[in-house]
């Protein structure tokens, strides 16, 4: 695998802070909401611990073009950094039970985790503590919802907006950004449900000398392992929500992209 240029390019990524921080400067903020509310739940002591296993995850990621499963450390392709952290938090876990099989390999995001799924007062109160956090973000970029109707065609005009304001090419089916050697597409999946239920998009990113070589990035699960609570801008409650949603999953596939500008051809 280690032939393949993207995964070469791959290496060179500048990590989950420095993208993390290059998109909180636009403005973005749930997913650090996110992250500062699971610290609190964990405990500031385990702060360092739990940024740690953010970080060495997002890297694993990046390296396999998200084919693996760092929890389980199952990889399709062979990162060229592989975890020794993640690698002894695994050996080291004490907490499996038969209903979750695949908990994160750390103690206090596995007992939030299953908290939200058991305990419904604790659930409602954290979606009405996102509400609200997701009704200001809204608010603060004023967000217009014109032309928005909820069904996917008519995503198209603001995705076309939000990429060219970024210099992604349109073209017939996509917008493309070449950084050096490396090409990044962003696409509106039109398959399926013809209504919204996450923003619909795809986002690939590509080797100009090896275009069937992908790293294929769908929707907000794809980037929250780079980005952790980033999926909060998938969990849209109504119009504005969708937009900032479209608009955000643009911006840090940008933020991402510019963070290879220096990467080797």
């Amino acid at each position: 695998m280690s032939g393949h240029p993207l995964l070469r390019a791959v290496t060179t990524w500048s990590g989950r802070q420095p993208t993390q921080v290059a998109f909180e400067a636009l403005g973005f903020g749930l997913h650090r909401i996110w992250q500062d509310r699971v610290v609190q739940f964990c405990g500031e002591e385990q702060s360092n611990l739990v940024n740690r296993y953010w970080d060495e995850t997002a890297r694993e990621t990046m390296q396999t073009l998200g084919k693996s499963a760092p929890d389980q450390r199952v990889f399709q392709i062979e990162p060229e950094y592989r975890s020794s952290f993640l690698d002894e938090l695994f050996a080291a876990r004490d907490f499996l039970e038969p209903d979750y099989p695949y908990p994160s390999l750390i103690k206090c995001l596995f007992h939030r985790f299953k908290r939200i799924w058991v305990d419904t007062a604790f659930r409602e109160a954290e979606v009405a503590f996102f509400d609200e956090a997701h009704k200001a973000e809204t608010d603060r970029f004023a967000v217009q919802t014109t032309g928005w109707t909820g069904r996917k065609r008519e995503v198209i005009p603001f995705v076309d907006a939000f990429c060219k304001s970024l210099d992604f090419k349109a073209l017939r089916k996509c917008w493309r950004k070449n950084i050096g050697d490396l090409v990044f597409e962003v696409s509106v999946d039109l398959g399926g449900n013809p209504s919204c239920i996450t923003p619909p998009l795809k986002f690939k990113i590509y080797h100009a000398d090896e275009r069937d070589f992908v790293y294929d990035l769908q929707g907000g699960l794809a980037l929250e392992r780079l980005v952790p609570g980033f999926e909060e801008y998938a969990r849209c409650r109504d119009a504005a929500d969708y937009v900032l949603g479209v608009k955000a999953h643009i911006e840090l596939f940008n933020v991402i992209a510019d963070s290879f500008s220096s990467s080797p051809a």
